[in-house]
């Protein structure tokens, strides 16, 4: 199974708030899943969708990080 991240992962990853992340998922095309009890993001997703935002000085790069540490 790939590796699932939180909103509360992404929160902490790149330092901002529901309220950031619900914008980059309407307006930026962050692909936040929906299961039964959560909401989460593939890493595999995550590393697609910053790539598309290369360029951008604000994306904190997930390679080589650990969330849960």
């Amino acid at each position: 199974m790939e590796k699932r991240l939180s909103k509360k992962d992404l929160m902490e990853l790149y330092g901002v708030d529901r309220v950031t992340i619900e914008d980059w998922r309407r307006n930026r095309g962050l692909k936040i899943e929906v299961s039964t009890h959560s909401k989460y993001i593939t890493e595999k997703d995550l590393l697609e969708w910053e790539n598309g935002l290369k360029g951008n000085s604000l994306v904190k790069r997930l390679i080589n990080q650990s969330v849960s540490e």
